[in-house]
């Protein structure tokens, strides 16, 4: 399923804190299935997800904790 999400398009992110922000983002990012930084796909521990910010009529956006700024 991921790997059908692989195209890449521009998108308007609404980061929380208000900033918003035109980022190239995969499907699957944009999405919610992959780390906006790193491209991980979910699952527990460091690759675990926060959410991050919201893409307009798409969903949220997440970061893996590793990348939010938790330990690798």
């Amino acid at each position: 399923m991921i790997s059908s999400k692989q195209t890449v398009s521009t998108y308007a992110v609404m980061l929380d804190g208000g900033t918003l922000e035109t980022m190239e983002l995969s499907a699957a990012q944009a999405e919610g299935f992959e780390c906006l930084t790193c491209k991980a796909q979910c699952s527990t521990g460091a690759e675990a997800f926060v959410p991050v910010g919201r893409i307009p009529s798409v969903g949220s956006v997440f970061q893996c904790v590793a990348c939010s700024g938790g330990a690798r």
